[in-house]
């Protein structure tokens, strides 16, 4: 009987270790994020943005840019946020990569604009959004 109860113990013993290492942490694991960051605007027969990438993080990323709202002297709008749904985009050429990624725009958008709000913004490939620290520039 003594046996009996040994063994039974050993197995339920056995099938409880066997179900908590298949219950292991790495179904739950949080991706790394992607950690990027705004630099300073420069005007050299064109605008030349920055975006300076620290961490990748686990997803790619299928867009990268600066995302800007640029105004008039009286305007009356008074969200300076830019983001994905609220902003325009100058997309830069090419993937993200590690460092410094630049981009020389030499479009219009600015022209007559008293000043404009600007961050470095990268879409993952889930659709999710990383963003820059928000800068400025007056003109």
């Amino acid at each position: 009987m003594k046996n009996m109860l040994r063994s039974t113990y050993s197995m339920v013993l056995l099938a409880i270790c066997s179900f908590l290492a298949s219950c292991s942490l790495e179904d739950h694991v949080s991706p790394e994020p992607l950690r990027i960051s705004t630099d300073s605007v420069m005007y050299n027969n064109g605008w030349d943005f920055g975006v300076t990438a620290h961490e990748m993080g686990d997803l790619p990323t299928t867009e990268h840019g600066i995302l800007y709202l640029a105004f008039f002297r009286a305007s009356n709008d008074t969200d300076y946020v830019p983001r994905i749904d609220h902003g325009a985009r100058i997309k830069f050429d090419g993937t993200l990569t590690p460092g410094a990624n630049n981009f020389k725009y030499t479009g219009n958008a600015f022209a007559g604009r008293y000043f404009f709000f600007y961050r470095a913004y990268a879409i993952k490939s889930d659709g999710s959004a990383a963003y820059g620290e928000i800068r400025n520039h007056t003109f």
